[in-house]
């Protein structure tokens, strides 16, 4: 059989076709890459029997389960766009999502078939639909065409050396770009995949009894199963995400335990991982965002702050209500062309570079604090509030007062601890600069969230408001 190396794919269900990998699910099935395509054809004849053909738009809403990749390779293959639904959307969330795309949900349950209409080369039809975080506003719908997707795959494979020795564990959900990129890059890979959904007691067992080789995953998900004693001194390497500011040593915790963790960078206009840092270097120097980027085709710059980035792997377009095509008027706000004609995507995110083809993440531009006029990573302030005593967590925004804008904290006290505002704030004048030191520092029970496909985010513009209103 072919390897993804020595033939172009010519749709996302080639990478399956061209792959020896084996696929294990939670309920104990076993199957090739290839009989699961096979399988995928049988679901098309159903969904063709529904009225699904070319260019209609499907809604998976679904976890990490044969059904759900089952859906994606018959969409691959019949040139159906799928709207990943993120699984933790309430139902109004879940309807409003199917409503702005334009989207329907299968029939699952429906045995009825029709002819499939197998496309031989759907490279440059459209895939598969994303969303943002949507922590401020309605999400996004990102539309990436299946080129973009395999194209992305192919260099992922090539950068990241998975190979048929591998067992890698694919616990993100499959409704985000974290997850898809980490399920096609593995099989694409020829490895075992194991393609699970997360709990934290099954997946420590699962990482026991499979002698892992390669997962992703967020700080938090390696925290979690850390506490839970997982056996993760298999691991050769493993992209994280950084979500969780209070969890900067995660990287040494997971090497004292025989993981090799490395940060990453991405996200749904340009892909999960996007960059990589290299595995080989140091705990430190590991534990950074961003990294070196995976595309040999890709580029990085920053310009006023902002981080732009171009590659084969930047999505088509936002699309726009309704789903019927792309929203040119709005996607053309986030991209602009150089001198060269070459077209850039406006991440929105603070960084510097490294070099020039590796990238240091700080923070989301609107995160940014500008505190005694000069600009201050929140990450710094929260760093501090988490050595003091009796703090388990920390998130920092700015409020503007008349005498300029000052930091305010909200933190999570350790288990049965009780704050002393006073003390923490005299803590961190012996440890932060006068005009980093917090003005309030506000014990919460849990921060308010938005559990997205790639992770949790936290809903700063909350908290901005309350911050607002208590000092008002």
């Amino acid at each position: 059989m072919a390897s993804i190396a020595e033939t172009t794919p010519q749709n996302v269900a080639d990478l399956f076709s061209m792959s020896t990998a084996m696929l294990v699910f939670d309920d104990g099935l076993e199957i090739s890459s290839a009989d699961l395509l096979t399988r995928a054809e049988q679901r098309l004849a159903h969904l063709g029997a529904q009225g699904f053909a070319q260019g209609d738009r499907m809604a998976l809403h679904r976890g990490n389960d044969v059904e759900a990749i089952e859906l994606l390779l018959a969409a691959a293959l019949g040139g159906i766009v799928v709207v990943a639904v993120n699984t933790k959307y309430s139902t109004v969330e879940v309807d409003d999502l199917v409503q702005r795309s334009g989207a329907r949900h299968p029939d699952l349950s429906s045995t009825d078939t029709a002819p499939p209409t197998v496309l031989a080369d759907a490279l440059d039809l459209p895939f598969i639909i994303f969303t943002t975080s949507g922590t401020t506003s309605k999400p996004k719908m990102v539309l990436h065409h299946q080129r973009s997707i395999v194209e992305h795959t192919v260099e992922i494979v090539d950068h990241f050396g998975y190979s048929p020795s591998d067992t890698v564990l694919m616990a993100l959900p499959l409704c985000g770009t974290f997850g898809l990129s980490s399920l096609l890059a593995a099989v694409a890979s020829g490895a075992r995949v194991l393609v699970h959904q997360f709990s934290v007691d099954i997946t420590a067992a699962l990482t026991r009894r499979e002698r892992v080789t390669a997962m992703n995953g967020s700080d938090d998900m390696f925290h979690r199963l850390l506490l839970a004693d997982a056996d993760l001194s298999h691991l050769r390497r493993s992209g994280y995400a950084q979500f969780n500011t209070s969890l900067t040593d995660i990287v040494t915790r997971a090497e004292a335990a025989g993981a090799r963790l490395t940060g990453l960078y991405g996200m749904s206009e340009v892909q999960a991982l996007f960059s990589l840092r290299d595995p080989q270097l140091d705990t430190d120097q590991r534990s950074r965002a961003g990294g070196t980027l995976v595309s040999p085709r890709a580029g990085a710059r920053v310009v006023d702050g902002e981080l732009q980035l171009r590659g084969p792997s930047l999505f088509s377009g936002y699309l726009q209500e309704g789903g019927a095509a792309v929203d040119h008027e709005l996607t053309s706000q986030y991209l602009v062309t150089d001198d060269e004609e070459t077209v850039w995507f406006k991440t929105g995110d603070l960084a510097e570079m490294d070099d020039d083809r590796t990238f240091h993440y700080i923070s989301r531009l609107g995160d940014i604090l500008r505190l005694g006029g000069f600009l201050v990573a929140p990450a710094e302030i929260a760093e501090a509030l988490c050595d003091a005593p009796d703090i388990a967590d920390a998130q920092v925004v700015a409020v503007g007062l008349e005498s300029g804008s000052r930091p305010v904290a909200f933190v999570i006290p350790e288990h049965g601890a009780t704050i002393d505002e006073e003390a923490v704030i005299e803590f961190c004048r012996g440890r932060l600069a006068r005009y980093k030191v917090p003005v309030r520092v506000i014990p919460l029970d849990a921060f308010p969230i938005t559990d997205g496909p790639n992770g949790v985010k936290i809903r700063l513009t909350e908290l901005r408001d309350r911050a607002a209103d208590l000092l008002r």
